[in-house]
Protein backbone atom coordinates (compact mmCIF):
# COMPACT_ATOMS: atom_id res chain seq x y z
CA UNK A 1 0.00 0.00 0.00
CA UNK A 2 1.27 3.71 -0.83
CA UNK A 3 2.00 6.08 1.99
CA UNK A 4 -0.85 8.50 2.51
CA UNK A 5 0.72 11.06 1.46
CA UNK A 6 0.63 9.99 -2.19
CA UNK A 7 -3.16 10.82 -1.61
CA UNK A 8 -5.54 13.99 -1.70
CA UNK A 9 -5.87 15.00 1.95
CA UNK A 10 -9.28 15.68 3.24
CA UNK A 11 -7.48 18.56 5.20
CA UNK A 12 -9.32 22.44 4.29
CA UNK A 13 -6.51 24.59 3.54
CA UNK A 14 -6.56 28.50 4.59
CA UNK A 15 -4.85 31.16 2.60
CA UNK A 16 -4.67 34.62 2.23
CA UNK A 17 -5.09 36.05 -1.03
CA UNK A 18 -3.87 39.98 -1.17
CA UNK A 19 -5.52 41.93 -3.84
CA UNK A 20 -3.88 45.12 -5.85
CA UNK A 21 -5.71 47.54 -3.73
CA UNK A 22 -4.53 45.60 -0.82
CA UNK A 23 -7.77 44.35 0.33
CA UNK A 24 -6.75 40.64 2.29
CA UNK A 25 -9.28 37.67 2.19
CA UNK A 26 -9.71 34.72 3.75
CA UNK A 27 -10.16 32.43 1.38
CA UNK A 28 -10.51 28.47 1.72
CA UNK A 29 -9.47 25.17 -0.60
CA UNK A 30 -9.32 21.58 -0.97
CA UNK A 31 -6.82 19.65 -2.62
CA UNK A 32 -7.51 18.40 -6.06
CA UNK A 33 -6.69 14.92 -7.22
CA UNK A 34 -4.39 14.94 -9.94
CA UNK A 35 -6.99 14.07 -12.26
CA UNK A 36 -8.48 17.34 -11.91
CA UNK A 37 -4.89 19.10 -12.71
CA UNK A 38 -4.38 16.44 -15.73
CA UNK A 39 -7.91 17.98 -17.00
CA UNK A 40 -7.08 21.29 -16.71
CA UNK A 41 -3.81 20.88 -18.51
CA UNK A 42 -6.00 19.24 -21.73
CA UNK A 43 -8.32 22.07 -21.41
CA UNK A 44 -5.14 24.62 -21.49
CA UNK A 45 -4.44 23.14 -24.80
CA UNK A 46 -7.35 22.77 -26.28
CA UNK A 47 -7.93 24.59 -29.92
CA UNK A 48 -11.62 25.43 -28.67
CA UNK A 49 -11.37 28.99 -26.92
CA UNK A 50 -14.04 28.78 -24.72
CA UNK A 51 -12.36 25.17 -22.90
CA UNK A 52 -9.62 27.25 -22.51
CA UNK A 53 -10.31 30.01 -21.34
CA UNK A 54 -12.81 28.39 -18.67
CA UNK A 55 -10.40 26.05 -17.28
CA UNK A 56 -9.11 28.37 -14.55
CA UNK A 57 -12.85 28.89 -13.74
CA UNK A 58 -13.20 24.77 -13.61
CA UNK A 59 -10.37 24.39 -11.51
CA UNK A 60 -11.55 27.31 -8.82
CA UNK A 61 -14.99 25.73 -8.46
CA UNK A 62 -13.19 22.57 -7.88
CA UNK A 63 -10.90 23.51 -4.81
CA UNK A 64 -12.01 26.86 -3.45
CA UNK A 65 -15.06 25.83 -0.97
CA UNK A 66 -15.98 26.96 2.68
CA UNK A 67 -14.74 26.49 6.34
CA UNK A 68 -16.69 23.35 6.10
CA UNK A 69 -15.75 21.75 2.56
CA UNK A 70 -18.63 22.66 0.69
CA UNK A 71 -17.66 24.40 -2.43
CA UNK A 72 -17.84 28.25 -2.07
CA UNK A 73 -18.90 28.94 -5.87
CA UNK A 74 -20.07 27.56 -9.02
CA UNK A 75 -18.39 27.45 -12.41
CA UNK A 76 -20.39 29.64 -13.42
CA UNK A 77 -20.00 32.35 -10.93
CA UNK A 78 -16.26 31.64 -11.10
CA UNK A 79 -16.56 32.62 -15.01
CA UNK A 80 -17.90 35.79 -13.95
CA UNK A 81 -14.84 36.67 -11.61
CA UNK A 82 -12.30 39.61 -12.83
CA UNK A 83 -9.34 39.17 -14.09
CA UNK A 84 -7.36 40.05 -10.91
CA UNK A 85 -9.20 38.07 -8.29
CA UNK A 86 -9.56 35.17 -10.38
CA UNK A 87 -5.99 35.40 -10.46
CA UNK A 88 -4.77 35.76 -7.07
CA UNK A 89 -7.57 32.87 -6.33
CA UNK A 90 -5.46 30.52 -8.94
CA UNK A 91 -2.01 31.56 -7.19
CA UNK A 92 -3.15 30.37 -3.72
CA UNK A 93 -4.92 27.16 -5.63
CA UNK A 94 -1.49 25.98 -6.89
CA UNK A 95 0.02 26.87 -3.76
CA UNK A 96 -2.20 24.82 -1.75
CA UNK A 97 -1.70 21.81 -4.48
CA UNK A 98 1.62 22.12 -4.62
CA UNK A 99 2.02 22.01 -8.40
CA UNK A 100 5.48 23.76 -10.13
CA UNK A 101 5.00 26.60 -11.44
CA UNK A 102 2.97 27.86 -9.20
CA UNK A 103 0.25 30.27 -10.34
CA UNK A 104 0.89 30.43 -14.32
CA UNK A 105 -0.66 27.70 -16.47
CA UNK A 106 1.58 25.44 -19.02
CA UNK A 107 0.62 27.24 -21.14
CA UNK A 108 -0.31 30.96 -22.17
CA UNK A 109 -3.09 32.76 -23.39
CA UNK A 110 -5.13 32.52 -20.29
CA UNK A 111 -5.78 35.99 -20.11
CA UNK A 112 -5.21 35.82 -16.27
Amino acid sequence: MLDKSFFVSETIHEKEVVLGDGSKHILYFKELPAIEYSKFHIAQSSADEGVKAGSIAKLIASSLCDKDGKPAITYEQSIKLKPEPMNAIFVALMEVNKIAGKGQPETSGSGT
